[in-house]
This record gives structure tokens, C-alpha cells and sequence, in this order.
């Protein structure tokens, strides 16, 4: 029996994590936490009867289950593996104590590791812990490598080019946030289905595999597949490929990191023919067409505090869009501008990468004022 713990039970992933906790009867849920949606956690708590819940609504509390907080649920004695689900930046401290109670931790925020990668790298190597990817790309690309021992010499991750592929960006100026929530092959939360509209998040996955299996940012390539049913290749040097291919499900990936150290194949991990990749099944990626990714990669290939500027930068611009403060093209440009005025930092320790974080954020917002 594995006893699991998921912060933000109430989001996407956490979801559909608990739809899989619900069809093994391996996985054991000991805590749960969310930001607001105390009425689905209400309910989550009643099927599955934590030890242990939170929440940042003040004065809520529920029978049978105690309040902790999202670290001391993180560093639980009894905790297998932790879920880490959530939005932003709030769980880099959870992850890190986690880390050092040498924990098994299946990330699906993309925030921490990259804001946090110094720190969580450290830790990874001080301590036992283990960090699996549960977005679907790096996760694939994860378990692509699990499969064979031959050396990689290209990683390839895919992309459907969201809901405006095939059109030129600046002719987007007029897209409403409904417009760009309507993913064409992935349901998803909101702030992540914006950042696949404009395509920063393939720019975050092409950084994230950098730090997670060390591999350098100029031989990881995005190729577009439309129907999303190719996650990531991985060429290795005898020049043979191996792709993951399944359908666009993120319960495929959640169930993988649930299983550790176990990465089955079950079909999803199979050879490749270079020769498909001119197929119908692919497209080119043009950077040039996707100015958000080009920014996202151009300032996160400088790591550090760069980093934790830009994830504070989008994390602002998205929510300003998502209000109807700016519009979709202004996205770029107000990231850009912001990234701009950032004074790199060496010193990133947890407490500064918070305050950067923020700080960036309250820039962004200040700057769309003007």
C-alpha cells in the first residue's frame, strides 16, 4: 500500500489523480490540500478520508480530518508520494522539505522546478528523494530513457500548436479568453491551457527536460503533432528513435508516476522510423510564429533568477489577460518589457526566489497600469 498526499486535489491533475486512486486500491490518500474550492475538497475528503487537509480559506474545517499545513503534509513519516498539483510558486517549499526527508515527489508544476531548479537539484543529490515528471512530455521523455541504456543524442517533444495553429500571431489581437481556453486536444486549467495558446509552455518543457535529465537546451527540438498522440523521441547515437505515443490523456502520465519505480511499456514506448516525422502526422515548428515561445526560450536559457522572472512575468500576464485587462498580442510585449528591468540575482536562496517571484509579479501588473 502507497500512501499518497496530492496538493491542489481540487485542480486538473489533482482530479484526475484521485480518479486513478479510486480504480487502485494500492493508493491510499492521507492528505489533501486546495487553494479556495473548499466544496470539492469537502467532498474529496468525505469519499477518501484523509489524515490530513488544507486550505487557505480561513475557518474551515472538516470532520475527521485535521488541518496541516502543506509542508508538514509534505514531510508526513507515512508519506509515499506526494502529488504536487498546484499553480504558481506556492509548493517550491513543500518540495524542497519533502526533498530532504528524501520523499518520492510526482510533479506536474512546472513553476517549481524551474524557479527552484538549483535547489531542488541539490537536494536530489544530497538526499534519496526522487522527482518524477508527470507532465506529459518530460514524463515521456523519462520514460523513454527508462527503456534502454544506449545514449541520447536528440530529444524531440511535440506540440499540437494550440488552438491558433496556422495563424500568424499578430492577427490575434482580438482573441477573447474563451478563445484561447478552447485547447483542441487537451483538457486542462486555465492558466496552463493559456501558456499552450501561446506556446510558453513548450518553451518551459524544452528548460524543464534541460534541468531534469541534464541535457543541453540546443539539442532538444519541438516538433508539431496536431492530434497530440506523440509526446516526445528521443534519438540516441546508433541513430535508432524511440517515441511515446498514446492518447491525450494525462491520467497515462499520472498513472505512470503513481507506479514508481515501475515505468511500464504497455505499447506506450515503442521504436521509431526517422522517416515518419516528414509524414502527415507532423508538422514543422517555426519559432518565428510563436513570439511568446521564442521569449520564453530566450530568457530561460539564462537560468537562475532569469528564470524566476520569467515564470513571474507569465504568471502575471496570463491572469491580466484572463481578466480582460490586456490582449492576447499584448502578452509578449509585456513580458518582454518587464524582463527587461529584471537585475539578475545570484543568491537564490528559497526566500529570495519567493521575493523575486513576487516582485516580478507586482512589476507586471504596475506596467499593464501604465
Amino acid at each position: 500500500m502507497k500512501n499518497i498526499s496530492i496538493l491542489g486535489s481540487t485542480g486538473s491533475i489533482g482530479i484526475q489523480t484521485l480518479e486513478i486512486c479510486r480504480k487502485l486500491e494500492n493508493l491510499n490518500i492521507i492528505g489533501l490540500t486546495c487553494n479556495k474550492n473548499t466544496t470539492l475538497l469537502k467532498k474529496q475528503i468525505k469519499e477518501f478520508q484523509p489524515d490530513y487537509y488544507w486550505t487557505n480559506r480561513k475557518n474551515i474545517n472538516f470532520q475527521n480530518s485535521k488541518l496541516k499545513s502543506p509542508t508538514n503534509i509534505a514531510t508526513d513519516p507515512n508519506l509515499d508520494i506526494l502529488v504536487v498539483a498546484t499553480e504558481g510558486l506556492s509548493s517550491l517549499k513543500p518540495i524542497i522539505k519533502s526533498l530532504e526527508e528524501s520523499k518520492v515527489i510526482a510533479l506536474a508544476n512546472k513553476e517549481s522546478i524551474l524557479c527552484g531548479a538549483e535547489l531542488i537539484i541539490e537536494k536530489l543529490k544530497m538526499y534519496s528523494g526522487k522527482l518524477i515528471p508527470l507532465d506529459s512530455e518530460p514524463a515521456s521523455v523519462k520514460g523513454i530513457l527508462s527503456q534502454t541504456n544506449k545514449k541520447p543524442k536528440k530529444i524531440i517533444i511535440t506540440a499540437s500548436g494550440g488552438p491558433f495553429r496556422g495563424h500568424k500571431f499578430n492577427m490575434l489581437k482580438h482573441i477573447t479568453p474563451d478563445n484561447a481556453l478552447n485547447h483542441p486536444t487537451w483538457k486542462m486549467g486555465k492558466k496552463i491551457s493559456i501558456d499552450s495558446a501561446t506556446l510558453m509552455n513548450k518553451a518551459f518543457e524544452v528548460i524543464e527536460c534541460s534541468i531534469l535529465f541534464n541535457f543541453p537546451v540546443d539539442k532538444i527540438e519541438v516538433i508539431l503533432n496536431p492530434s497530440s498522440n506523440i509526446h516526445a523521441l528521443v534519438e540516441f547515437n546508433d541513430n535508432s528513435f524511440i517515441a511515446a505515443s498514446y492518447p491525450p490523456d494525462m491520467k497515462i502520465p499520472i498513472n505512470e508516476g503513481l507506479n514508481y519505480p515501475e515505468f511500464k511499456n504497455n505499447g506506450i514506448y515503442c521504436e521509431f522510423q526517422k522517416e515518419k516525422l516528414n509524414g502527415s502526422d507532423f508538422e514543422p515548428f517555426k519559432p518565428s510564429d510563436y513570439p511568446v515561445f521564442e521569449l520564453g526560450l530566450k530568457y530561460g536559457k539564462r537560468r537562475g533568477s532569469w528564470l524566476v522572472a520569467l515564470c513571474g512575468a507569465d504568471q502575471a500576464a496570463v491572469e491580466l489577460f484572463l481578466n480582460k485587462k490586456i490582449q492576447f498580442t499584448d502578452i509578449p510585449i509585456l513580458i518582454e518589457s518587464v524582463l527587461k528591468s529584471h537585475k539578475e540575482e545570484t543568491d537564490l536562496n528559497i526566500n529570495n526566489i519567493y521575493r523575486i517571484y513576487q516582485n516580478t509579479i507586482n512589476n507586471t501588473y504596475d506596467l499593464a497600469r501604465v
